[in-house]
């Protein structure tokens, strides 16, 4: 029974006052005055109280359900305690239970247990019993739970832990229980005395239910010992086991300036590296462990800067948390994941240990996601990344009867595997509700649920649903392809192809709109349902390689965008048109290029003359930098200059380092491939023209397998196949794909030589690329 917001009902059972009064006040040096004493009286209850005895009710209980009964008592005396548990949802009270206090203290120390006799009118389990409670600090709390009873006396001895630390308790009986069945009793208690009994064996100690735990912490973090018993043989023979406080324990920590633990086993971590935290009681040691492994300094979760307007924030310092039942459920018998969540500072942190799976339930209420586009939450996984570690997010909506199981729940899950998994940092996750299709109510949301494949243990921080406004706050993206390489058909930062109707009469119920955003002109589809672009005349793209658009919508569900040509246009099929699908809703504006080869071959490139979106009915759309776009065929920069130690480098081909004398860049393999040197920005660039393949005899064989990366800059234009590979005698080569062409610039690339087992990593003596078009080389090397 919980023992929280005590409502004091105190019955006084007393012959007198003693009153402390004088004449006069004498003056006394402080060094004369002598440490208090309290009387040592054994006696609690023996047929009525004691002098300095009074009861009082626990809040919730049923304040009447102690009397003192002079009809019953054991052995022929006078009187018995009796008390009255209430049946269930009694208006007087829920339980019975409360506490016999000493109004003075008492001196303990001279006694080794409490004993009394007990029984009831039926069978029946007392929650508990116990002393040390005295509505204060509970400093020494003992206790027994679950004490059978029936209609004959017995009697029941609670032993101390240690004596010597009762010289002032005033908490000298409590107890607490509630109905059998829904239905009430009566149970009686007589004969309370504190005693030294000769024949108590000490039998055992424990923390932490006797278990040896680890746990990963940092500077900074507490945690608070827990499942603390004792366990003694009773002059009957039987073992007793108690619930027994933490300040009956001596803790102490094998490396102190890793870890500091207190008298109530609060355990803070101050510095890096590995300690173990144990106890006894009195002499004997305790079973139970906690060893810390502290990483040292704490670094947090990023602090979340979305607008709380537009979250609902499951679990964060950064924004006001729903109602929330639990943060784990800890759902027999299958679960076997725990918790140990930790603060450092003002942070609040989630900490799963002994991973499998782990609910949060929200059912009080369920709550409203429906406005909400995404689920965020930031994981941090301690522990090294295992082959085939995976970790899943389930998103459960329980459906308008609000109760998990009834018959209408729906979810879905997405799962996430390395190499976005990796250890030691904060992983920062977004999942569009896009990606949970089975998710097709979202207004009674209820559970998160956390499954786990090889993983041990994660912290979790910020966790909440989230969406965009509706209208975007910045600009898209200024984009920054040459002038020169760009057909544009909406954008401020080109010339626009002109005489474009933006707002062709298709018989659409979207509303088109220009605005501006941040002081940039924007088009804006609001009540979109699909709508029409025109241009003036048909386009010619067939010497462009990509559409490029940014887009922006905070409540569409679906968004595609097409490329028409007019019907019957050379190069083209019907239907005349494509589509191409865009991820909404957006976490900001999104930039797509788009290769014009996905719209082929239905809708013909040299005669492109209209636009369509369509997707998300009623939804609100963004757009702006609506162009075509090519890459440069010739690389308008050098390839970047690499920073590595010249000591650290294996050079082939670079102006940057040494490289292997004697080297044939153009081996007579029986290529078609032109192979030229050609400065660009000053630099000496390798280039293959034509590509079909092409190897690179190095001046002398290689030893690299003291290194970890091959490092290689490629630029292309036109390329839509490429390999790299190093080959060692045998021959035995390994290829690698490269991803052409090269849309952003110059692709710097580290490889790991691992990706070409089985080649002799301590016997290179070849290169060799496999693929189409011309490529642009550059800064050759291992490292």
């Amino acid at each position: 029974m919980r023992q929280k917001n005590f409502m004091l009902h105190t019955l006084y059972f007393c012959t007198g006052l003693l009153l402390l009064a004088g004449a006069g006040c004498k003056k006394r040096d402080v060094a004369d005055l002598q440490p208090a004493t309290f009387p040592n009286r054994a006696e609690v209850f023996i047929d009525d109280f004691t002098g300095d005895l009074a009861y009082a009710a626990f809040g919730g209980s049923d304040v009447r359900a102690f009397q003192v009964d002079k009809t019953v008592a054991y052995g022929g005396t006078a009187a018995s305690m009796r008390f009255e548990v209430p049946d269930a949802n009694s208006p007087n009270g829920s339980y019975a239970g409360g506490v016999f206090l000493s109004k003075t203290g008492r001196n303990l120390s001279g006694y080794n247990a409490i004993s009394f006799y007990i029984k009831a009118s039926q069978p029946a389990t007392i929650g508990v019993v116990g002393f040390g409670n005295d509505f204060g600090e509970n400093k020494y709390l003992v206790s027994q739970n679950g004490l059978p009873v029936n209609s004959n006396w017995k009697k029941v001895i609670i032993p101390i832990p240690d004596p010597s630390k009762l010289t002032a308790e005033r908490g000298l009986f409590y107890y607490s229980t509630g109905p059998e069945a829904g239905r009430g009793y009566t149970f009686w208690i007589d004969e309370v005395r504190f005693e030294k009994l000769g024949d108590i064996g000490h039998g055992s100690a424990a923390i932490l239910n006797g278990v040896d735990k680890q746990q990963i912490s940092f500077t900074g973090v507490s945690t608070t010992i827990d499942g603390f018993s004792a366990t003694y043989n009773l002059p009957t023979g039987i073992n007793t086991t108690l619930n027994v406080s933490p300040a009956y324990f001596k803790f102490s920590s094998s490396v102190p300036s890793v870890a500091s633990v207190t008298d109530k086993g609060v355990v803070t971590t101050i510095g890096g590296g590995t300690t173990k935290v144990t106890a006894t009681l009195d002499t004997i040691h305790a079973r139970g462990s906690l060893t810390i492994n502290s990483s040292g300094a704490y670094v947090g979760a990023p602090t979340p800067t979305r607008d709380a307007a537009n979250v609902t924030s499951v679990f964060s310092d950064a924004y006001p948390n729903i109602n929330v039942d639990y943060y784990n459920g800890y759902w027999a018998p299958f679960q076997t994941t725990q918790s140990a969540d930790f603060t450092v500072g003002s942070d609040h942190v989630l900490n799963y240990t002994n991973f499998n799976f782990v609910g949060i339930q929200v059912t009080s209420p369920t709550v409203n996601i429906g406005s909400r586009a995404n689920l965020h939450m930031d994981l941090y996984l301690p522990d090294n990344i295992t082959p085939g570690a995976t970790f899943k997010v389930r998103v459960l909506d329980f459906g308008a009867n609000g109760a998990p199981g009834g018959g209408d729940d729906v979810s879905d899950i997405v799962s996430f595997t390395a190499p976005f998994l990796t250890a030691r940092n904060w992983l920062s996750i977004d999942i569009p509700f896009s990606s949970l299709p089975g998710l097709s109510t979202k207004a009674h949301f209820g559970q998160l649920i956390f499954e786990g494949t090889n993983i041990s243990n994660f912290f979790a921080d910020n966790i909440y649903f989230w969406s965009n406004p509706v209208v975007p706050t910045v600009a898209a993206p200024v984009p920054t392809q040459p002038a020169a390489n760009v057909l544009s058909v909406f954008s401020n930062s080109y010339t626009n192809i002109s005489g474009t109707d933006f707002f062709p009469n298709w018989g659409q119920s979207t509303v088109v709109t220009q605005v501006p955003i941040a002081g940039n002109n924007t088009l804006r589809y609001t009540n979109f349902n699909y709508q029409g672009l025109q241009m003036a005349a048909g386009q010619n793209l067939s010497t462009y390689q990509f559409l490029h658009l940014d887009y922006y919508s905070a409540n569409a569900g679906a968004l595609n965008v097409y490329l028409i040509c007019p019907p019957g246009s050379p190069g083209g099929t019907a239907p005349w048109e494509k589509a191409f699908t865009l991820n909404v809703p957006t976490a900001g504006w999104n930039s797509v290029d788009i290769p014009l080869s996905h719209f082929t071959p239905q809708v013909a490139l040299s005669n492109v003359f209209q636009f369509k979106f369509d997707g998300g009915t009623g939804s609100d759309i963004y757009l702006d930098n609506i162009y075509f776009w090519k890459i440069p065929p010739v690389p308008p920069v050098p390839a970047p200059t690499p920073t590595y130690p010249a000591a650290s480098v294996i050079s082939i081909f670079s102006d940057a380092y040494t490289n292997v004398a004697g080297s044939d860049l153009n081996p007579n393999w029986g290529q078609a491939t032109v192979v030229t040197q050609t400065p660009i920005g000053g630099n000496n660039t390798l280039v293959y023209t034509g590509l079909n393949y092409q190897g690179l005899q190095f001046g002398s064989n290689q030893n690299v397998s003291g290194k970890t990366f091959l490092h290689l800059d490629y630029y292309t234009a036109n390329s839509t196949s490429l390999k790299v590979y190093i080959i060692s005698p045998g021959p035995v080569e390994t290829p690698y794909t490269l991803t052409v062409p090269t849309t952003s610039g110059w692709n710097s690339l580290d490889i790991p030589l691992t990706a070409f087992a089985p080649v002799a990593l301590n016997n290179v003596f070849q290169m060799k690329f496999d693929g189409n078009g011309t490529i642009y080389l550059d800064n050759i090397l291992f490292r």
